[in-house]
């Protein structure tokens, strides 16, 4: 999938998350001034009141759906981005020659002197130390080309 396609399904569930928010906080003023409306109705301070139970219960439970509903979202967004980095690193690790051995586990990087264990099952840390490694300057070197 193209980076452009992830960005605008991150930014497209982002914007739900955040609707979903402003959504809650709008129920929870309204159940606040519902709730003071109350209590200053059963101190005596005022004498009628046209707050049903109903919609004391009705406020509450949306509230809770706005909040389950961005939970499930941002579930969704972090395992997306997970996913993402694990894959851009994979494909990072593979560009630069490591290669995921069986025996001893992990992912390898070798160069013309050594080699190096990169990181056992942790692609994205295999990927940040590679990238440690090849700015300390531990480069593949090309084989020579072959004058005729």
């Amino acid at each position: 999938m193209s980076t452009q396609k992830l960005r605008a399904i991150y930014k497209q569930l982002t914007d739900k998350i955040e609707i979903s928010k402003d959504k809650a906080l709008f129920e929870i003023k309204e159940l606040k001034t519902d709730l003071n409306e109350l209590q200053r109705h059963l101190s005596g301070r005022k004498k009628e009141t046209d707050i049903q139970p109903e919609d004391l219960t009705r406020s509450v439970y949306e509230i809770a759906q706005f909040l389950r509903d961005m939970q499930k979202r941002q579930e969704i967004l972090a395992e997306m981005q997970c996913v993402a980095a694990e894959t851009e690193a994979e494909e990072y690790l593979l560009s630069r020659g490591a290669k995921l051995l069986s025996r001893p586990a992990g992912w390898h990087f070798q160069t013309s002197k050594e080699r190096f264990l990169l990181h056992e099952s942790d692609t994205v840390a295999a990927a940040a130390e590679l990238r440690r490694l090849l700015a300390a300057g531990k480069r593949l070197k090309r084989p020579a080309k072959k004058k005729k």
